[in-house]
Order: structure tokens, then sequence, then C-alpha cells
């Protein structure tokens, strides 16, 4: 037990130093997307530091000693899970011939595909059809409102920052029973999420200034998953707000490097 306390001092420790480096530059809160950003920097820098502590290393080791064809395959059936909530999500955004496709992608691969591990319903011409809650929310033109790093979550707006919580009770696991199977099915999706986006991270990492990188990201990549994809975004939606969807490179000309690069 006493080591566990000092483990976890250790570990609060070194996010709140890496954390601590943050700063906010001359007119932060003039970008009216972003008139949070001098809060934002500094949830920004604080989840840096996690990440660097705690998240990055467990996904690297996870990609370490998982062959790629087993990551792939646990990837599979997180999204097999999610299938309910696109079913939910299309139907309300109108598209109910989605939404009737999205629960035939889900009894064909918890069936055939036992229990998602393959993707039986891609291979007979059964697209995944992504939807969430935010998407929603922006389809029935409820506003985004201003950008928001979550701590831990990260990148957001307060209308996807709401939508979390109804994304928690259209998640099977939520009505799991046991906490500690629902735990560790949750720890492993946020592994699993983290592991897929270490190209995307590491791309950040060269950016000039990776907040405003990130924002630009995800802001963009999110009008382009709302618009089913017809407006370009810098980093592929697939990366930056599914890190279950299929293996799209990440755009390298997202944002300038330190060297000067594109």
């Amino acid at each position: 037990m006493k080591n566990n306390k000092l483990l976890a001092a250790a570990v609060l420790t070194g996010t709140m130093l890496l954390s601590g480096c943050a700063s906010v530059p001359d007119g932060a809160g003039s970008n009216p997307k972003d008139p949070w950003e001098a809060m934002n920097r500094q949830t920004f820098a604080f989840n840096q530091g996690f990440d660097t502590v705690i998240s990055r290393p467990l996904a690297k080791g996870y990609q370490f000693i998982t062959p790629k064809p087993v990551r792939e395959s646990v990837t599979r059936v997180f999204k097999n899970t999610m299938e309910p909530a696109n079913a939910v999500n299309n139907v309300m955004q109108g598209k109910v011939e989605d939404g009737i496709l999205s629960l035939f992608r889900l009894m064909i691969n918890s069936t055939v595909g036992v229990a998602g591990i393959f993707d039986v319903a891609q291979e007979v011409g059964i697209e995944r059809k992504e939807e969430d809650v935010g998407q929603t929310l922006a389809v029935w033109g409820i506003s985004s409102g201003p950008f928001l790093v979550i701590p831990i979550i990260g990148p957001s707006t307060v209308r996807d920052g709401i939508a979390l919580v109804p994304e928690v009770f259209l998640d099977p696991n939520t009505y799991i029973g046991n906490p500690s199977t629902k735990w560790s099915w949750w720890g492993g999706k946020y592994v699993s999420a983290r592991e897929r986006l270490l190209p995307v991270t590491d791309m950040l990492d060269e950016a000039i200034d990776p907040y405003v990188a990130m924002r630009n990201a995800y802001l963009q990549s999110r009008q382009s998953a709302i618009q089913d994809g017809d407006e370009p975004a810098v980093i592929p939606a697939s990366s930056m707000l599914d890190p279950f969807a299929e293996d799209d490179e990440p755009d390298t000309k997202a944002a300038p490097t330190k060297d000067g690069k594109k």
C-alpha cells in the first residue's frame, strides 16, 4: 500500500512538473473559436504531462508486445460495440437506412465475425456509418460553442463535451454489472485508442505550436465528420476523432514543423 501511494505521488508530481511548463502567448483568446485559450493551454499542458508519464508509455508498450494483427482485431471488437450508438445517431439524424445498416453490421459481426474480431459485414459490402451524439446535435442546428480542452480526454467543444454524457449511455459496456470487468474494458479501449493515435501525436510534437496544430486539426476534422467528409480535414477525421477507424495515414501537411517543413 505504501509503495502504491509513493508511485501515485511520483506520477502526479511528474505530471504537474511537466504541465508547469505551459506558456500563454500574447493575444491568447483573440480567436473567436477559442476565447478560453489561456485556460485551454494550461489544460493542454497538463494533458501532455499525463500523456508523457502514463498514456504514451502504456500505448507504446501495448504496441511493442502485441502483434499488429492482434491489435487490429482488438480494434474491430471495440468498433463493433459502437454500432448501437452509430445506429441511434444515424436514425436521429434522419438517416434511417444507415441506422438499419449499422444494426445489420452489429448482428453479422457479433455472430459470423466472432464478437467483431472479423469485419465480415465490410467484406459483404456493408460499410460502417460512424456517427456520434455531437454530430447529431450539430445536424439539429446546435452550435459547437467555444473550443474546449478537457482534462485527460483532450480536444473538444462545449457541444461535443456535453455530448459525452449521452455517449456513455449508448455504450453497451455501461450496463455490465461487474465493475472490474467494466473498468478493464474501458481501460483497454483507452490504451488501444491511444496506440492508434501515436502517429498523430508524434506529428503534433514536431509542430511549431502543438496547441494550435491540435486545435486546428480537431476543429477541421470535426467539421469534416459532421458533413460526412464533404469538407477536407487537416488531419483525417479517422485519425483525430475516431481512433477505431480504418488505418489512414495522417496528413503530414497539417502543420509546419519546428524546422520549417510542412
